[in-house]
């Protein structure tokens, strides 16, 4: 029997949603301020109170990424990220055609390579790191590919471990 770790467990999901912060730090204070802006009211009243409050406080900030650690807007950073990423997730998907529903690795890979020109990879590395959070079928592959793929690794970072 092995014994038991001071570590503490961190389950997939949590992990892949802590991945999510980096990624937007990535993708830089200039993109998230542009995308926070861009959030209509109507999208922000589908939100609860507690995020609709952070994220009219964040878009007062000049460098809003500095302040997602903080625990008041955590709870932002995965509709920030969908948010940040949806015209990247919107290509990918339209560059899959019909194998967008459950796409296999080399069929992903060649979509990505396909938009690759179009976004920044910080982009591509934060739409991987979306999905990988949500229930989509591809949510599994490209949590795969953020850990296999140096490219989709933020500068400064390690890769997550499988």
């Amino acid at each position: 029997m092995t014994e038991p770790s001071n570590e503490p467990s961190v389950e997939p999901s949590e992990a892949r949603l802590e991945r999510l912060l980096p990624m937007l730090v990535w993708v830089g204070d200039h993109e998230v301020v542009q995308t926070l802006r861009g959030l209509s009211e109507e999208e922000l009243k589908q939100q609860s109170v507690a995020v609709r409050t952070a994220i009219h406080a964040l878009r007062r900030k000049r460098d809003p990424t500095a302040f997602l650690t903080q625990p008041q807007y955590r709870s932002t950073v995965p509709l920030i990220a969908d948010a940040v990423s949806v015209a990247c997730q919107d290509a990918i998907v339209a560059a899959l055609g019909d194998s967008a529903d459950e796409p296999d690795r080399p069929q992903l890979l060649a979509a990505l390579e396909e938009v690759g020109d179009k976004f920044p990879v910080s982009t591509v590395a934060l739409t991987l790191a979306y999905v990988s959070v949500t229930t989509m079928p591809a949510a599994d592959l490209c949590d795969e590919l953020l850990g296999s793929d140096e490219r989709f690794t933020p500068p400064g970072s390690a890769p997550v471990p499988d």
